[in-house]
């Protein structure tokens, strides 16, 4: 069984209307993961929800562990 990592980020605006851009990546191992998490600033939010603020936005990436077997 082979596990892979699918990150979905969504870029929200600090104002009441929301502009969400979704981008997905995907990553085979856990540490290559973290690694692009850390390069790009974000920081842990909750289990599998990493956050990352900029002035002019918001960015939240939610992590989901897929199984294939």
């Amino acid at each position: 069984m082979t596990k892979i990592y699918m990150m979905t980020i969504t870029k929200e605006n600090d104002e009441q209307d929301y502009e969400q851009k979704m981008k997905e990546k995907i990553f085979e191992k856990k540490s290559d993961l973290k690694e692009y998490l850390n390069k790009e600033g974000y920081l842990k939010e909750s289990k599998n929800q990493y956050v990352k603020i900029t002035e002019d936005s918001i960015s939240v990436a939610e992590i989901q562990k897929i199984k294939i077997k």
